[in-house]
């Protein structure tokens, strides 16, 4: 409401319900950082504030967009309260801007959100009926619907590809979540609703590629992961398929990342290995399940990158 439209009480009575809710702890927290998401940004922070559960807060980070951004975002802030936008002086790269909206939020849970992803009304509602019934789970993910940049739809997953990581014991989950690329699935965990609890726990986003993999691995070593078997988001699929100096200029404009996949295995063997809850069986058979799983030709193929580049400028 315009404070041109307005008498002077209902003026006031805007302002006093705008300091009280701005006060208000959010439940649930929404983290989207953007760079350069003009084309689609609008529709996905509307999708947002149309949830059906509205104790929720959304965190924008601009990553210094040189399009149209800014202007969509403040515009949108102005016009809710429940959508708090920044901007970065500078490009600080991918991964500094999905830790900084993490940090920067106040909700009990959090999920993070693609400029160009669209939560279906109730995702939210349905996801946090689970964290809150189910102690054992730390995160919440779907079904999805995928699109073109035209609206076209181009896959929608089925309550059968709903791979869930289960297992009774973090050594379990641990492997569980190895397998989760080869086995298929109908939903990125990443972009689920997680606990912030487990997610402090955590290292958040690395500089090494495929960072939101290595996320997951510790996540899956705190509590299980569920799948609601319906499909509650769309995504618009962009062709992943990028050199190991192109996602990692892309998650750190200015660092200098060497031997990026062999970094990755470390990192891997490092998270698996010492979490301290694991039995020495389920450290054993973890051990020998990282070591198969970096036997897989697609891993061969980066650690020989790595010896034939050496050194990755970014």
């Amino acid at each position: 409401m315009r404070l041109g439209s307005t008498t002077n009480d209902q003026v006031d009575a805007a302002e006093f319900n705008r300091s009280v809710t701005s006060t208000r702890r959010p439940l649930i927290s929404i983290g989207l950082p953007v760079y350069n998401g003009a084309d689609q940004i609008g529709d996905a922070i509307r999708a947002v504030l149309k949830q059906t559960l509205e104790n929720i807060e959304l965190v924008v980070s601009d990553n210094a967009s040189t399009d149209a951004t800014q202007e969509i975002c403040e515009d949108l802030a102005r016009a809710d309260e429940r959508v708090r936008y920044s901007r970065n002086s500078s490009n600080e790269g991918a991964a500094a801007n999905f830790n900084k909206v993490f940090r920067s939020s106040r909700g009990s849970f959090f999920k993070w959100l693609g400029h160009d992803d669209f939560l279906e009304p109730t995702a939210m509602e349905q996801a946090l009926q689970v964290l809150e019934s189910r102690p054992d789970v730390s995160v919440v993910h779907w079904l999805e619907r995928m699109t073109d940049g035209n609206g076209n739809v181009l896959r929608v997953y089925e309550p059968s590809q709903g791979f869930q990581i289960d297992g009774d014991t973090a050594g379990a989950r641990f492997r569980q979540m190895l397998l989760w690329r080869h086995n298929g699935f109908g939903g990125d965990p990443f972009f689920g609703l997680m606990r912030r609890q487990a997610l402090e726990a955590t290292r958040l986003q690395g500089r090494g590629t495929n960072p939101n993999y290595l996320l997951l691995q510790e996540l899956s070593l705190i509590g299980k992961f569920f799948t609601i078997p319906e499909v509650l988001a769309e995504r618009i699929y962009n062709d992943v398929r990028v050199t190991a100096p192109t996602m990692i200029r892309w998650l750190d404009p200015s660092g200098t990342v060497g031997y990026p996949h062999l970094r990755k295995a470390r990192e891997y063997f490092k998270v698996g290995l010492r979490h301290g809850e694991m039995s020495t069986i389920d450290r054993l058979v973890t051990g020998a399940t990282l070591i198969a799983y970096h036997l897989h030709p697609r891993e061969i193929k980066g650690f020989a990158w790595d010896i034939t580049k050496g050194r990755l400028q970014a």
